[in-house]
């Protein structure tokens, strides 16, 4: 009982296993018609209810053969018919060439078998060769087995035969490293960068702390070898003649300047270089999201709440419908049993995926963080060295205009009498000019005000004007009206009394009797 419940667990592994195969094979159809026959083949195979051994075995050998046929992009023997009329129990004979009775054995099994057995075997011999990979990239492993009088190729073939056999197979095996990615695999560590990084500022900090005065030259060293190789280069290129004719603090004054120029390009094409090649890594070799190269202030640790309500939530009924109507019941049991028994493992890795998502992020959003105080420092930096230069040039455009007071005052005080009173002339002149224009200016606005005023007090007269007329107008009618009002009212009154006479005739000369 036993063997047959292994056996059908098998079958229903082997099930699974060839299913895995069929989003990769459907595309090899051409023919869109042949697809969509493959579809409905595949839909009666995971439909059909198979409960006993042989069932599964029948549907398993369709499902293999129909894989097969995926694999070619063309279908073949029973699987051109009508997937509804074919009954999948007969694969024994729909595939007589998959039979056990068909199947010979080959002559080197036979042989085996009858061969005596003896201490040390010359057939069925197994050898087994390692070597690890470059790199700490995994293993690569060689398996010989021999079940015939011939050698393995790697034996018996000198010194080095196998280290040969072993490159060849590496060759073959393990693809090729881009060009790309082999320099990308050169780069130096990226604790290494920021200190070749740092190196750079604190030279540039340096340069600046002599041209400030802040340290005396004799005891900047390294500057000091700086210069040095700066004044061999500018010697070797013939570009030194002009800081020659120099003084000794001017020169070293321009050489520091120039210096400071060079190193902070060299530190600006750097890091530069480094942000190009950050992308290009990120787009050539991805980080994966369980990468645990992250600094500790990186590392994000999300509650375990919402994957626990994940854990503990039931399925829907629209969900269990979706499935019953797709896939057969066993296949259905088997997922169901594995989400059930793999839900906490699963829970813990989208908890650790997303945990790694955040970490990346906040490593990217730290790196941006990074560039910008970087950016905001030397701006900062270039605003230091800029003061300096604005306070002088401040300083000297105050001087000019103290030197043109004074030149002007000294102008006025050599002017005679007659020269004074006339600039003063001039002066009073040219403000009465200027008093004037003025009031003309206010006198136009004052005449548009005006005018705009007379505009609108013509414009009201004539509104009022409108008025009245219309007002006037209403009342003549009015006073028609109430004149028609008096004269209908006299007539109604006239016929009241017509009638109050008429009715006391009518009383006097009669008593008749009216029934209505």
């Amino acid at each position: 009982m036993n063997a047959d419940k292994d056996l059908e667990n098998k079958f229903d592994q082997d099930f699974l296993f060839y299913l895995g195969f069929i989003n990769e094979f459907i595309k090899n159809f051409k023919n869109e018609e042949e697809a969509k026959h493959c579809n409905a083949w595949l839909k009666k195979l995971c439909g059909s209810p198979c409960a006993t051994i042989d069932k599964k075995r029948c549907r398993n050998i369709y499902l293999s053969n129909l894989i097969l046929c995926m694999q070619e992009g063309k279908l073949a023997g029973p699987f051109r018919g009508n997937p509804n009329e074919v009954d999948i129990s007969d694969a024994m004979q729909a595939f007589e060439h998959l039979t056990p009775s068909n199947l010979a054995e080959p002559d080197w099994l036979q042989e085996v078998a009858e061969s005596p057995d003896e201490d040390y075997p010359r057939d069925g011999r197994t050898y087994l060769a390692t070597r690890t990979l470059p790199g700490g990239e995994g293993a690569f492993a060689y398996l010989a087995v021999t079940l015939a009088e011939d050698e393995p190729k790697w034996l018996g073939g000198g010194e080095g035969a196998f280290d040969r056999v072993m490159e060849e197979k590496f060759q073959e095996y393990v693809p090729p490293v881009s060009e790309m990615e082999r320099l990308l695999l050169r780069r130096k560590d990226p604790a290494e960068r920021e200190r070749v990084l740092a190196y750079y500022d604190v030279l540039l900090q340096n340069i600046t702390s002599e041209l400030n005065e802040d340290v005396p030259p004799e005891e900047n060293d390294t500057i000091n070898a700086l210069i040095q190789q700066l004044i061999e280069d500018l010697q070797r290129k013939e570009k030194y003649d002009k800081y020659a004719a120099m003084s000794d603090k001017e020169r070293r004054t321009d050489l520091l300047l120039l210096l400071h120029d060079r190193v902070y390009a060299r530190r600006q094409k750097t890091a530069q270089r480094e942000e190009v090649l950050d992308e290009i890594e990120q787009r050539t070799m991805p980080l994966s999201f369980f990468d645990v190269s992250l600094q500790p202030e990186d590392v994000v640790e999300l509650p375990a709440t919402m994957w626990e309500q994940a854990i503990n939530k039931f399925p829907n009924r629209k969900l269990m419908e979706m499935l019953f109507n797709n896939y057969p019941n066993p296949l259905i049991e088997k997922f169901l049993d594995l989400l059930s028994n793999e839900k906490e493992t699963i829970a813990i890795r989208m908890q650790r995926k997303h945990e790694n998502m955040v970490s990346q992020m906040r490593k990217e959003l730290r790196k941006e963080g990074e560039k910008g105080r970087i950016k905001a420092e030397e701006a900062e930096r270039f605003a230091q060295q800029v003061a300096p230069v604005l306070a002088q040039i401040k300083v000297a455009y105050q001087n000019r205009e103290d030197a043109f007071k004074k030149l002007k005052d000294y102008k006025d005080s050599n002017l005679s009498e007659q020269q004074q009173l006339y600039e003063k002339l001039r002066t009073a002149l040219y403000d009465t000019q200027k008093s004037v224009e003025e009031e003309a200016k206010r006198g136009r606005e004052l005449t548009e005000q005006i005018n705009f005023v007379n505009n609108q007090t013509e414009q009201m007269h004539q509104v009022n004007e409108e008025a009245l007329r219309m007002t006037e107008a209403d009342n003549i009618a009015l006073m028609q009206n109430i004149k028609k009002l008096r004269k209908a009212v006299h007539n109604y009154e006239a016929r009241m009394r017509q009638i109050q006479t008429l009715s006391q005739r009518k009383q006097g000369s009669s008593s008749a009797y009216y029934y209505f």
